[in-house]
């Protein structure tokens, strides 16, 4: 069973969730992810890994809260337990290959770190486009 230390609310209906993994940690890979599982009625959620800690044995998941078990996870308390399997899928391939960009918009952004990573420790120029969409509620008039 997996424990949240930590959860952030990054953006409305966007949350990051720092949880303690070690076994995870330990393995994880740029590119692959975990089923979640928040109790025995819920459905599995595949979950990319945003960032992983081996030394301190934790994950980082970023979720968008848009479907019933996306939004049930969203009511959960730093200290709660769920289950979480993994790491999944096969990692993304890195190599040195000179200059790489990296792009990503919304809820892609957050599987960028660890490939972006991987790829600089490889030996490469990472150039990052990230887009995001405006808070409508937010916004100031400029008039």
């Amino acid at each position: 069973m997996g424990r949240i230390i930590e959860i952030d609310e990054i953006a409305p209906a966007f949350k990051r969730y720092l949880l303690h993994e070690p076994v995870i940690a330990a393995k994880h890979r740029a590119g692959q992810f975990v089923i979640v599982l928040i109790h025995d009625q819920a459905e599995r959620i595949p979950l990319t890994i945003a960032d992983s800690d081996a030394v301190r044995g934790t994950i980082r998941l970023v979720v968008q809260e848009v479907g019933k078990s996306t939004m049930e996870m969203g009511t959960l308390e730093e200290g709660a337990t769920l289950e979480v399997v993994g790491p999944l899928g096969t990692a993304t391939h890195i190599e040195k290959l000179g200059t790489c960009v990296c792009i990503g918009g919304g809820a892609g952004i957050a599987p960028l770190l660890p490939i972006a990573r991987a790829l600089k420790e490889a030996g490469n120029h990472v150039v990052s486009i990230l887009g995001g969409q405006r808070d409508q509620g937010r916004h100031h008039d400029r008039s």
